[in-house]
């Protein structure tokens, strides 16, 4: 019934002939049906686990009526355009209602019902818009052709000619040109998703807003670096809203220059077991090879990735070994320093040479006897020596470390932050232990880290149990080559068994 309602009302302003008309029968008709949309209440309250489209199934609906290109209603850009400036209004409009509320001295049931009333406005304006994103202002369609002459005729006409850089700014956002005007889009797109994010604690919309802050919302801001704060407030949280927060952040950083300090550390601190195991763990992993395949990251933090990625893979579910191990060949040969994890086979290989003077100290280090840098006054009181020294004992230290892991002690700290976690005095015996994996492929991903060649496959970030018992069991087998199965029926007496039970 809405829906005709709303359709009906968009009848009315095919008979308009120019954009003020426009204006007055669109915010006198549509917008008061839209009104009623947007206000209509909620099913059930928006949780993590629930479509925000559940919740308020008769605006999705009318959201799919609208967008479908199937659709004999499909609404073209600029009636998307009016309804993006109807629903901004329609918020701030609640908006001050609201605060006028909070500072009188009304009843609390009173400010109760208007927060109840103000989620459900911003729960269905982003059920919504959920998928709307700016249109090709090169390509705009259009419901009501004659904007685009009077547009035409307007640019030509002597108000505008006249005008200074002010007062034609002004015109982009209130005349016909804000229609075909990027700034006026970007303003009413900014004003309904800036309110959503303001009011995502009272609406639960976190998790929602945040699966599509990067791909839909972010691209289309006024400045998208306004949401810098509450990104890295997200990022800081912990748990799966960090995830989620993960590629809106990284998005910034790239595109718009954020700086972030502590990205690769709040980066590792999310590499967890929960999070390989939970169902957005792919995104992660997206975000994991953007962040690591730089030539820029430190080997440090190259090879620290990789070995807590590959010592929780020991535990995580099978699908993700899809994705872990040919990003952990992909980043080795991106980070050549960090091939040493995969080459140190035996004690020998890191301390080649018993006579060498810098094994006899790390022999000395093992048994405690290795001398501390302080020592090292006595050659000299130097700044230069002592900064050699300093240099030498730090390179024993880390010998000894890596000499030791072939006794059964490695290195690294799997509950260490980043900078101490000693990732590259480490080496990757994980591998070894992944060759016994139950799944045939797995032997054989590991095997491909013996070659040195390239590897141009495509990661595989969404494999899922059900995909990997679906390539098994539709896997071609060679007549040759049959798997040779030996039974025999069995021979039994029903009543007899019975009988012995």
């Amino acid at each position: 019934m809405l829906c005709e309602k709303f359709i009906s009302a968009l009848e009315k302003c095919d008979k308009c002939s120019n954009y003020t008309t426009l204006c007055r029968v669109f915010d006198t008709e549509v917008s008061l049906e839209f009104n009623h949309l947007l206000k209509s209440p909620l099913l059930c309250p928006v949780r993590d686990d629930v479509i925000p489209d559940m919740c308020s199934p008769q605006v999705a609906e009318m959201r799919e009526v609208l967008s479908d290109p199937n659709s004999e209603f499909v609404a073209s850009d600029d009636v998307w355009f009016f309804l993006f400036r109807s629903a901004a209004s329609i918020i701030d409009c609640k908006l001050r209602k609201r605060r006028r509320l909070s500072m009188s001295e009304s009843v609390n049931e009173t400010k109760d019902c208007y927060d109840k009333s103000l989620t459900d406005i911003i729960v269905n304006t982003f059920v919504f818009f959920c998928n709307r994103g700016l249109p090709d202002l090169q390509h705009m369609t259009l419901r009501w052709t004659f904007l685009k002459k009077e547009k035409q005729q307007f640019e030509v006409g002597d108000t505008y000619l006249n005008a200074n850089a002010s007062e034609r700014r002004k015109f982009l956002m209130n005349s016909v040109l804000s229609i075909f005007s990027e700034r006026a889009h970007k303003h009413f797109f900014s004003a309904i998703w800036m309110r959503c994010i303001e009011y995502a604690d009272e609406t639960s919309l976190h998790i929602h807003l945040l699966h599509r802050l990067a791909p839909v919302i972010l691209p289309s801001l006024n400045n998208p670096l306004i949401l810098a704060d509450y990104l890295s407030s997200c990022f800081s949280s912990g748990g799966l809203i960090s995830v989620m927060a993960l590629q809106g952040l990284f998005v910034l950083m790239l595109d718009h220059g954020l700086e972030y300090p502590q990205f690769y550390e709040q980066l590792y601190s999310l590499i967890t077991s929960d999070a390989f195991a939970s169902r957005h763990r792919y995104q992660m992993f997206q975000l994991l090879y953007l962040s690591m395949t730089s030539v820029r990251v430190p080997s440090y933090i190259a090879a620290s990735f990789i070995k807590k990625i590959l010592r929780i893979s020991l535990v995580a579910p099978a699908p993700v070994l899809s994705f872990v191990l040919p990003f952990t060949r992909k980043v080795l040969q991106i980070h050549p320093n960090c091939l040493a994890l995969i080459h140190r086979t035996s004690k020998e290989a890191v301390l080649p040479e018993e006579g060498n003077e810098l094994s006899k100290d790390v022999l000395k280090g093992q048994s405690g006897q290795l001398v501390s840098p302080t020592s090292t006054k006595c050659l000299g009181e130097s700044e230069d020596n002592h900064k050699v020294s300093t240099a030498l004992s730090s390179k024993q230290d880390a010998l000894r470390q890596t000499a030791l892991l072939f006794e059964g002690k490695d290195p690294f700290d799997l509950e260490a932050p980043l900078p101490s976690s000693n990732a590259l005095n480490s080496t990757l015996w994980e591998l070894t232990a992944l060759e016994r994996h139950y799944l045939p492929v797995v032997p054989l991903m590991i095997s491909a880290f013996g070659s040195s060649a390239e590897d141009q496959t495509p990661l595989r970030y969404e494999k899922t149990y059900a995909r990997l018992f679906t390539a098994e069991v539709t896997r071609p087998f060679s007549k040759d080559h049959l798997p040779t199965v030996a039974y025999h029926e069995p021979q039994m007496n029903p009543l007899g068994d019975l009988i012995t039970l």
